[in-house]
């Protein structure tokens, strides 16, 4: 009888240990390992570890990774692959392991940028040196419009409240360049009268950009917002470093003094007048200021940013309510690297190619990619 009873209690610690351990993780693991898709007649699980969603690396060859491009939503990435006969773009599901082709180009494909809607997606190829073509596809992958410019550099930036309107600046070997504005819903893409190749978007008729002083160098420039119809600009602000427009808000990095104290500043979009600003410092480099590296969460009204501590040794994640303007140090430790919020601002693409994730909610860093 106590032989049969220490044989049905050691039958029952085996049956409870197998149960601790859940049936979708191991079928998940096995997708992640084959890197197949979900067969169509069976139900996406969303891996959960005590009511909390799970953060699933994805492995790559890192002979062919280039870089994670953007969110394509709120848990899916946009990533790129490179081979010797092509170019693609990846869908992975950043809890469930999911991954898909969403494009494939015969040319290099250098980048992808969603849209403030996460509706239209300009993906950046380039068939030789001195061309650069340009795609724009929907949610989807369907082709919206694509057209070829000469360029050697290009840069572009999409209007945050129309998003079908891009600012265009390509330039040339000798760094001479032309603008452009693209309307995609219209198919047209016009020289643009502005003469400065980098701007930020206030809304469709108003435009910001950074003047600066080609014949003096300096640390810093006036700020002017320009009207597009009557072709004016107004001045904004002196001495600033860096410049980010958001919904509803003009923002700037501006000097206060010669030792790099300096303050985030937010002007109201429609009077230009000034809202909140947030004390910061700036670390000197040699012949400039390393800006930080910033993001805003429009959800919450809360800014992200890579800040320099006082000894001016290392950075930290803090973040900063437009509303209370409260400001909090969540990650200490951190290096300076560009960061992209997803678009519930949950989480944070990190890292000198996305390859990082930070949790916004459990407030750390995790592998997004890792090599194999």
């Amino acid at each position: 009888m106590r032989l049969t009873k220490c044989i049905f209690l050691f039958l029952l610690v085996i049956l409870l240990g197998t149960g601790c351990i859940p049936s979708h993780q191991q079928e998940h693991n096995k997708e992640l390992s084959s890197m197949r898709e979900l067969p169509n007649d069976k139900k996406e699980v969303t891996p959960q570890f005590f009511g909390e969603e799970v953060l699933t690396p994805l492995q790559i060859n890192e002979a062919l990774f280039h870089s994670v491009a953007d969110w394509k939503d709120n848990n899916t990435i946009l990533y790129i692959l490179n081979n010797a006969q092509s170019s693609e773009v990846h869908t992975y599901n950043i809890h469930t392991g999911k991954t898909s082709l969403f494009y494939k180009s015969e040319f290099p494909i250098l980048q992808v940028e969603a849209n403030e809607d996460h509706d239209m997606f300009l993906i950046h190829t380039s068939p030789s040196n001195y061309e650069a073509e340009l795609v724009i596809v929907n949610e989807k992958a369907e082709l919206l419009y694509t057209t070829r410019i000469e360029s050697f550099e290009l840069n572009y930036i999409w209007n945050h409240l129309k998003g079908d309107q891009l600012f265009i600046s390509s330039f040339k070997e000798d760094w001479t360049y032309d603008t452009y504005v693209l309307n995609v819903n219209n198919q047209k893409m016009t020289k643009n009268q502005i003469h400065q190749p980098f701007i930020q978007w206030l809304d469709e008729k108003h435009v910001s950009y950074l003047k600066w002083d080609q014949e003096k160098p300096s640390l810093t420039a006036p700020l002017f917002v320009y009207n597009i119809e009557n072709q004016s600009e107004t001045l904004i602000a002196e001495h600033v470093v860096a410049n980010t427009n958001f919904t509803g808000f003009l923002s700037t990095i501006e000097l206060v003094d010669a030792n790099g104290d300096a303050a985030v500043r937010f002007y109201n979009n429609e009077n230009n007048e000034q809202l909140m600003e947030m004390p910061t410092r700036l670390v000197s480099l040699y012949s400039d200021w390393s800006v930080p590296y910033l993001d805003m969460d429009l959800n919450k009204d809360i800014l992200y940013m890579l800040e320099v501590n006082e000894a001016k040794t290392e950075f930290s994640l803090v973040s900063f309510s437009t509303k209370t303007e409260e400001k909090n140090v969540l990650i200490q430790s951190i290096e300076n690297l560009p960061i992209k919020l997803s678009p519930s601002g949950e989480y944070a693409l990190y890292g000198g190619r996305f390859e990082k994730i930070i949790n916004l909610n459990k407030v750390s860093i995790e592998e997004l990619i890792t090599f194999n």
